[in-house]
C-alpha cells in the first residue's frame, strides 16, 4: 500500500458506548497501520485490547500519546471530557474525528471550530448518516427534482427505555452529558433532514420532558416543530420509549422512521424496519412507475455502521492528511447543538426560538 494510504490513529477513549465499536473499525481499516490509544478513565481496557491486533502503545495522558507520530485522532469519551481533548488535538496540530455532540454546549464546540479553522485541520464528527447508502440514494433523488419542491419533512427516533440503558450512567447526568435524547440520539436525524435538504434550521418550537421514572436530569422525550431556511416545515420525535429491549446500547430496541414530502412526489424511510426505502413521484419520466421500493443489502462488516462506516472513518482520515472537509464536519454538530439549546429553551418559555 502506499505511504500516502497508510495511517497511524491515536484513539482517545473513556466510558463511552461506542468506543468497542469505533476500535473495531480501526481494525478492519487497512490503511490504518497503528493505533496508540488513550484511556483517559473508565471503559473495559481489556475488551478494547482484543479488538485491535494494531495496537502498538497504550497510555493514560493524551499529552504523551501526542507524542507518537500520529496522523489524526478518533475521540470517544464522555461529553464534557470531549472539548479538553479537541483543544489538546488542535495545540497538537492534528484532525480529530469525535463521537456527538463532542462539547455541553454550542457555544464551547463553535469555538473549537473556529480554533481549528484558523489552523487548517480537519474536524470531524459521528454524524454518519450522512454516508448511509439509503440516505446518499435519497439525497440525489431530492436533488434531482424528484420530489418537486419539498413541503414538509418528519423525522422519528425512539427507542429503549432508560432501565435499559442504566439510568445512573453519565449520559443521564446533565453535568457530564449536556443533555438527552436529543443530543445522544436526536442528533442524528436533525443532520439528516438538513443535510438531505442542504438547508438549516431557522426557528423552532418544541416541548421536551422527562417521562421515564427515573431520577435523570436530561430530556428523554422530545417533540419539535421547526422551520427551515428556505420555508420548508418539519416535525422530530425523539424519545426514550420502548419496552422489551435488551440491556445496553449495542442491541437496543429502535422504532425510526424518516420522509419528505414535495410537491410532485414523496419519500418514506422506515429505518427501524428493513434496509431501503419507498418513492412515489409524479414528476417527468417518473410517474408510469407508481410507488417504487427499493431494498438495500449491505455488505457485512463489524466495523461501527458497517462498510459504510468503514467509508465514513476512511474519508476523514484522507481529508484530515489533504487539509478537507469531513463527511460530517464540527459545524454541522454546532448547527445540531444549536438547535437543540433552542427546542430546550422554546419548551421552557413556551414561545418559538430562532436558532442561533
Amino acid at each position: 500500500m502506499p505511504t500516502q494510504d497508510r495511517f497511524s490513529v491515536g484513539f482517545v477513549t473513556t466510558e463511552n458506548p461506542h468506543s468497542l465499536m469505533h476500535m473495531r473499525t480501526l481494525e478492519v481499516l487497512p490503511e490504518v497501520e497503528a493505533v496508540h490509544v488513550c484511556h483517559l478513565g473508565g471503559g473495559d481496557r481489556d475488551a478494547i485490547r482484543q479488538a485491535s491486533s494494531k495496537i502498538v502503545s497504550e497510555s493514560e495522558n493524551l499529552e504523551e500519546m501526542l507524542k507518537h507520530d500520529v496522523d489524526a485522532l478518533l475521540v470517544s469519551v464522555r461529553n464534557d471530557e470531549c472539548p479538553s481533548v479537541l483543544d489538546a488535538a488542535i495545540d497538537a496540530g492534528k484532525g480529530a474525528l469525535f463521537e456527538k455532540p463532542g462539547a455541553l454546549t454550542a457555544d464551547r464546540l463553535r469555538g473549537i471550530a473556529d480554533a481549528a479553522g484558523g489552523k487548517n485541520l480537519t474536524m470531524g464528527t459521528m454524524l454518519t448518516f450522512r454516508n448511509d447508502p439509503v440516505i446518499l440514494d435519497v439525497k440525489r433523488a431530492v436533488n434531482g427534482g424528484t420530489l418537486g419542491d419539498i413541503m414538509a419533512v418528519e423525522a422519528r427516533q425512539v427507542t429503549s427505555q432508560v432501565r435499559y440503558r442504566d439510568p445512573n450512567f453519565w449520559l443521564f447526568d446533565k453535568s457530564k452529558a449536556g443533555s438527552g435524547i436529543l443530543s445522544w440520539l436526536g442528533c442524528h436525524h436533525i443532520d439528516a433532514l438538513c443535510y438531505l435538504l442542504d438547508d438549516r434550521i431557522e426557528s423552532v418550537s418544541a416541548m421536551v420532558d422527562t417521562k421515564n421514572p427515573f431520577p435523570i436530569d436530561v430530556e428523554d422525550t422530545a417533540c419539535l416543530v421547526v422551520r427551515f431556511k428556505s420555508g420548508v416545515l418539519g416535525t422530530i420525535h425523539a424519545g426514550y420509549h420502548l419496552v422489551g429491549s435488551s440491556s445496553g446500547y449495542s442491541g437496543a430496541r429502535y422504532d425510526a422512521f424518516m420522509a419528505l414530502r414535495g410537491t410532485e412526489g414523496y419519500v418514506r424511510i422506515p429505518l427501524s424496519e428493513r434496509g431501503g426505502y419507498s418513492l412515489n413521484s409524479i414528476a417527468d419520466g417518473w410517474a408510469s412507475g407508481g410507488v417504487r421500493d427499493y431494498s438495500f443489502t449491505p455488505p457485512s462488516s463489524p466495523a461501527y455502521g458497517g462498510v459504510a462506516g468503514e467509508e465514513f472513518v476512511r474519508q476523514f482520515l484522507h481529508a484530515s492528511r489533504d487539509g478537507e472537509t469531513a463527511l460530517a464536519s464540527i459545524e454541522a454538530m454546532v448547527h445540531v447543538l444549536d438547535i437543540i439549546e433552542a427546542a430546550i429553551e422554546s419548551s421552557e418559555t413556551g414561545r418559538m426560538v430562532t436558532v442561533r
